[in-house]
């Protein structure tokens, strides 16, 4: 290993001579540079001030003239006042006006003037319109602002071909909105003017608009510069460090001044070299007393390095620390021997956490047998109380686990169970007891009670459970319900608590959620298969029959049920047996009643594993009822009804010569309504009823003209019709031409 830490501490201690030796320079320099300073910081105040008046002056004067001119120019307002481009004395005039504001004010490069009354700039003398004028964005954007300042800078050009200029401009409303007056100030010129304040070479002066953009950058327009913190610090890092900044009261623009940096370095070094000479000298004499001291101080930690080293060097693992200095050397070597200890304590804590969920499932389900020594010693090594007292198991599920879910991140669904785990323990020890918790599924928390043997022992166990209940009610948004085995005093009992325990839940589906079920309060089931049958086969007969006494049926049954205290699985047996009796009768129904059967029942069958209390499955079960019964109302109307319509067609074909044929008439005929029967029509044959009466009335007389010589009017009446117009009409409607040419046709 090379000594990095060697040659680092002995720059360590160089500093000492540098400050000895350097702050008589420092002392010197910064007395000397802070007169500098303060003679700067004057001289650029008054220059700043200076350039800030000399633009407020010119900027307002200018702003002042165009805007009396505005309001007092008779030939000003007589051009605006014009209609048309016609005018050639107002244009004149103007003319006049735009050169005496130029030649008043030599700071003004151009003026255009807008009118609004034909959409035309005067500028040079020529009127053009706006959208061909090359500044007509500028115009339409001045258009559309009330506010009247200076914008700087932008691009300008009189005409297409003229090669665009940087300016600022002023834009004024004139003749009470009837257009603009546009003034420009070139900033080429205007920089000029202020550049005879100063000299460049030395001095900087910035000027910034409002928006932050610099003028003299470029040029670019006020409205796509960059924002005013980010240009001005390029600005001033280019330029130098700024000693003056004035804001003007009128334009609002930022003047800032200061020195620029090549003439300040180049005065500086000036300095440097002489102290620079004299500190060197002064550091020489006293480096073989550094480098003595700093060998005599690195010896400790060259020792320290070589025993690591050694003994890294036994082991396959070592890393290559050569190249590292002396100091990160000792440093990684002790974070890797510190994260190899805490990694395998997080691997020995992870393995322990789940040997001991391991230990609790082989406790509860007696896939191993453990001598009395073994649980004795399993029961110290997870900091257990010894099994040698009175256990009673409890099984704690989760309700509406599937909406827990939905609600709570998988984050969140650890966090909440550990909560409910601690909660557990925490009445445990309300009560001056242990409890021994698990989750050996999702839904459900398995727990050992530690009872102690005493009278009062089942009087403690309800009133910790009931505390548990009340706490979970007050802190938690779910509830759960608590399945409880018999009291146990050996392994063979707790392994029979467990399973009285998880049997007492099954009959949550009937007694309810949020509450305690001891196996002692489980009642007997009656389940009367003989009397589940009758209500089952009476509820189907009336769903085929489309009776809608059906559904008090439904409701006896699920009362049976309810009466009958079955568990979980027994209500699903229930259940089954009811479908299979509707598949059955539904075999031997038509194909469309089996249809209806398979698209309404084959999604609701997956959604019935995932019930929770009986009255869950009766709302799922009620809600595929009522929509079986609707669909086989629907389809026995639909047979019922095609068999009407289909009679009525025929008794339309078989008498359609009738005069008094009509929607009325066999309402009346087949008592039925006459609305409802177009509907029908339209429905059940997919035409209006007049359209199928006309059709065959209109075939019949094509017919008669074709076999028979009769006269139209004749035929007419014999197919219907009373009135030959009508006759007539219905024909030419139908065939395309009157019946007299049609049969001149054939």
């Amino acid at each position: 290993m090379s000594n990095n830490w060697f040659r680092r501490l002995l720059l360590s201690y160089l500093p000492i001579f540098f400050i000895v030796t350097t702050i008589l320079f420092f002392i010197f320099f910064q007395i000397f540079n802070e007169q500098n300073r303060r003679e700067a910081l004057k001289a650029n105040e008054f220059l700043a001030s200076q350039v800030t008046q000399y633009l407020d002056n010119s900027l307002r004067s200018i702003d002042f003239k165009v805007l009396r001119e505005i309001l007092t120019n008779s030939n000003l307002k007589n051009y605006f006042s014009v209609s048309g481009s016609e005018d050639v004395y107002a244009g004149i005039q103007a003319v006049k006006v735009i050169d005496e504001l130029k030649i008043e004010y030599p700071l003004i490069d151009s003026v255009y003037l807008v009118r609004y009354s034909d959409n035309t700039v005067f500028s040079n003398g020529k009127a053009m319109p706006i959208h061909d004028f090359p500044d007509a964005t500028f115009i339409e954007d001045s258009r559309s602002r009330d506010e009247q300042k200076w914008v700087g800078a932008r691009s300008f050009k009189a005409f297409p071909s003229q090669t665009a200029e940087q300016v600022i401009t002023i834009v004024r409303n004139a003749a009470n909105g009837r257009g603009l007056v546009v003034a420009n100030v070139e900033l080429n010129t205007l920089r000029k003017s202020i550049m005879q304040m100063y000299d460049p070479e030395f001095t900087f002066v910035n000027i910034y608009n409002r928006a932050g953009g610099s003028l003299w950058n470029n040029g670019m327009p006020e409205d796509h510069i960059m924002s005013g913190p980010t240009l001005a610090s390029k600005t001033a890092a280019a330029s130098g460090e700024v000693f003056s900044e004035f804001t003007s009261s009128y334009s609002g623009w930022k003047v800032q001044t200061g020195l620029n940096n090549g003439k300040i370095v180049k005065f500086a070094l000036q300095f440097y070299n002489i102290w620079f000479i004299f500190a060197a000298g002064v550091v020489l004499v006293g480096v073989a007393w550094v480098v003595y001291v700093t060998r005599r101080n690195y010896k400790p930690i060259q020792q320290i390095v070589t025993l690591i080293q050694t003994v890294s060097s036994q082991k396959p693992s070592a890393l290559n620390y050569g190249k590292e200095n002396e100091f990160r050397f000792i440093h990684t070597t002790l974070e890797r021997m510190i994260d190899q200890t805490r990694q395998y304590q997080e691997e020995h804590e992870e393995n322990l956490i789940l040997q001991k969920k391991v230990f609790f499932q082989e406790l509860l389900e007696g896939t191993r047998d453990y001598s009395g020594h073994e649980l004795s010693a399993n029961m110290s090594r997870f900091k257990l109380p010894e099994l040698e007292h009175r256990w009673a198991v409890l099984v704690v599920e989760m309700d509406r686990y599937d909406v827990f879910e939905a609600e709570y991140h998988q984050q969140d669904q650890a966090l909440l169970k550990f909560v409910l785990s601690s909660i557990l323990q925490e009445s445990a020890r309300h009560e001056g007891t242990d409890v021994w918790a698990e989750w050996v599924s999702e839904q459900r928390l398995y727990a050992i009670l530690w009872l102690p043997e005493t009278e009062h022992s089942e009087e403690m166990e309800a009133r910790l459970l009931t505390d548990y209940l009340d706490r979970i009610g007050q802190y938690l948004n779910f509830t759960v319900t608590i399945g409880v085995g018999r009291v146990a005093v050996d392994l063979r009992g707790l392994r029979a608590s467990l399973k009285e325990a998880v049997h007492a839940l099954e009959y949550k589906a009937v007694l309810g959620t949020n509450r305690i079920i001891p196996c002692s309060d489980v009642p007997n089931s009656t389940n009367d298969v003989y009397e589940f049958l009758k209500t089952i086969s009476l509820l189907v007969q009336a769903m085929r029959l489309s009776d809608e006494v059906w559904e008090q049926h439904f409701e006896r049954l699920f009362k049976q049920i309810r009466q009958s205290v079955l568990s979980r699985q027994e209500i699903m047996n229930t259940v089954q047996l009811l479908f299979q009796h509707y598949n059955r009768e539904f075999a031997e129904l038509p194909q469309e009643y089996k249809e209806t059967w398979a698209a309404i029942f084959t999604p609701l069958l997956p959604r019935l594993e995932g019930w929770e209390t009986l009255d869950d499955l009766r709302e799922l079960c009620l809600e595929g009822f009522r929509e079986l019964a609707r669909q086989m109302q629907s389809l026995q109307c639909s047979r019922k009804h095609r068999s009407h319509i289909l009679e009525i067609r025929k008794y339309i074909e078989e008498h359609y010569t009738n005069p008094d044929l009509s929607l009325n008439y066999l309402s009346d005929l087949f008592d039925i309504n006459p609305k409802y029967l177009s509907k029908l029509f339209k429905d059940e044959l997919g035409e209006k009823f007049v359209d199928l009466l006309i059709s065959h009335r209109i075939e019949k007389a094509k017919q008669l003209m074709q076999e028979t010589d009769k006269a139209i009017q004749e035929i007419s009446e014999e197919v219907g019709y009373t009135n030959y117009n009508s006759f007539n009409r219905a024909f030419k409607n139908v065939v395309g031409m009157a019946p007299s040419d049609y049969r001149k046709a054939m």
